[in-house]
């Protein structure tokens, strides 16, 4: 953490920079069936900017359906 309080611009540029973007490769690592069946699954019927963030989780691998619907 900085010891300095409020806000405070970054006097450096980012320190990594990814070469390669995420994919969410289920061949890759997970190879589930839930894995599977959530990246086959399509957001129709929700607002355009929940979508985007339905589709961005799963993108990134970090969308976990409901337990109980």
């Amino acid at each position: 953490m900085s010891s300095q309080k409020g806000y405070v611009a970054c006097s450096r540029p980012q320190r990594h920079q990814n070469t390669v973007s995420f994919k969410n490769d289920d061949d890759k690592f997970d190879k589930s069936v839930q894995t599977k069946k959530i990246n086959a699954k399509l957001h129709d019927g929700v607002f355009q900017q929940h979508k985007e963030g339905l589709e961005m989780c799963v993108t990134y691998s970090n969308y976990k359906p409901l337990s109980k619907p």
